[in-house]
């Protein structure tokens, strides 16, 4: 990915990012001495290095993850949008990307989960990264609510994945397809949740007190900084800062927020994690 590819993302997740770049623009505007500017243009630079020797540092994806990335950034989201074919204006930045996209699939090798839970598939980036490490015989689900990328996703992006016989793609409002899915009893090894961010709480609760967790099973949580919201003071009480306060406050729970991208939180049983001493 390019580096102004890198920086645009950065701007997007990180308000620190955006704050440096402001002070940047002023510090030039205002004639600000030189050496000021040159270290506000090295402390932004550094940041730029740091996330392209982490992408270095990491394992490039699969040419079929390569395809559906590409092929995101190409596709007319704003035409599709005003066509009525998706119900909200999706973007390409919404996507997990590579970093993530191995982390996930890291997760799902090293939890040697055989049934993963993507809620949120959007055109299937985590959804295939998360598939390529299940076994032979396992199967990832993957839920969003639009018709369009049932299609688009299952007959054109994933076409070409030997992983893709592996997801099964269920299209309906999230909330709706969960209940139906723990009156189904089924249970999963990893649940990502990466939908509306304001139902997170629900989709939490069908995770963990509809059971649709397995025994010593792993939740994912996307966009756990929701670009600063769960943290920044001004922001006020926020969806994010509820739903983290939530599983901060319960103490069945292991949990720990992952600084990836917009935040990952990984949330496990306590009992799973801590083990009695002999």
């Amino acid at each position: 990915m390019s580096q102004s590819k890198i920086k645009h993302i950065l701007a997007d997740y990180d308000p620190a990012v955006k704050e440096f770049r402001t002070a940047l623009r002023l510090a030039e505007e205002t004639g600000a001495a030189p050496e000021l500017v040159q270290a506000l243009k090295y402390g932004l630079e550094l940041v730029d290095l740091r996330e392209h020797f982490t992408l270095f540092g990491t394992s490039s994806e699969s040419q079929a993850c390569r395809n559906i990335l590409e092929e995101t950034h190409k596709n007319d989201w704003k035409t599709l949008h005003e066509q009525g074919k998706t119900t909200m204006l999706l973007r390409p930045e919404m996507m997990s990307g590579t970093l993530e996209g191995q982390f996930l699939k890291s997760i799902v090798s090293i939890q040697r989960a055989k049934r993963a839970l993507d809620i949120g598939m959007f055109t299937g980036y985590s959804a295939l990264s998360m598939a390529e490490a299940l076994p032979d015989d396992g199967e990832l689900v993957t839920i969003d609510q639009d018709e369009y990328l049932k299609t688009y996703v299952g007959e054109t992006l994933l076409a070409n994945s030997p992983h893709q016989n592996k997801i099964k793609i269920l299209i309906g409002k999230a909330p709706e397809v969960l209940k139906k899915l723990a009156e189904q009893k089924e249970k999963f090894d990893i649940i990502f949740l990466d939908a509306d961010k304001s139902q997170y709480l629900e989709y939490f609760k069908f995770a963990f007190e509809q059971n649709l967790l397995a025994p010593n099973g792993t939740v994912l949580v996307d966009n756990a900084y929701r670009g600063g919201d769960g943290y920044i003071p001004s922001a006020g009480e926020t969806v994010t800062k509820t739903f983290v306060k939530a599983v901060h406050d319960n103490p069945s729970l292991h949990k720990v927020l992952v600084p990836i991208r917009d935040g990952v939180l990984m949330i496990r049983r306590l009992a799973d994690v801590e083990r009695a001493a002999v």
